[in-house]
């Protein structure tokens, strides 16, 4: 399992993002922000994220917004991350075993908090495929 996480929200996602770091202090975590519900702009967020996941590929990144849309729009524009938007357990593992994601987002309005957990638990513990077929892919999409 990954142990080293990145996190961070914007003002809708600022509830579960806390309630995450709360709930995952095995891991080694760093918070890069919201620290409250004030409105915020969330492509700030997300590449302090993204960057760090960049410079430090130990890590991977978690984004957290209304809807987890914004934050995997905002993430995908960054050169060599990956960001999925995913709903469920399956969604994160095929992310991270079909294409090598290193970001994960999530809706607040679009997971329960138990559920929330259990998604990135899933992504932490995930691990590419070494079939071909899905390295493949990846590099047609980093070209």
């Amino acid at each position: 399992m990954k142990k080293n996480l990145a996190i961070a929200s914007d003002h809708a996602g600022y509830k579960l993002k806390q309630f995450l770091v709360e709930n995952l202090k095995e891991l080694n975590l760093k918070d890069f922000g919201t620290n409250d519900e004030e409105s915020c702009d969330f492509p700030d967020f997300a590449s302090k994220v993204c960057d760090f996941v960049l410079h430090d590929t130990s890590f991977r990144g978690l984004l957290i917004c209304g809807s987890g849309v914004g934050m995997s729009i905002a993430a995908n524009k960054i050169k060599g991350i990956r960001a999925s938007n995913v709903t469920n357990e399956d969604m994160a593992i095929q992310s991270v075993e079909h294409n090598n994601v290193n970001v994960l987002c999530l809706g607040s309005n679009n997971v329960t908090k138990a559920d929330s957990l259990k998604i990135v638990l899933s992504f932490l513990n995930s691990e590419m495929s070494n079939e071909e077929k899905y390295q493949r892919r990846i590099n047609k999409l980093e070209d």
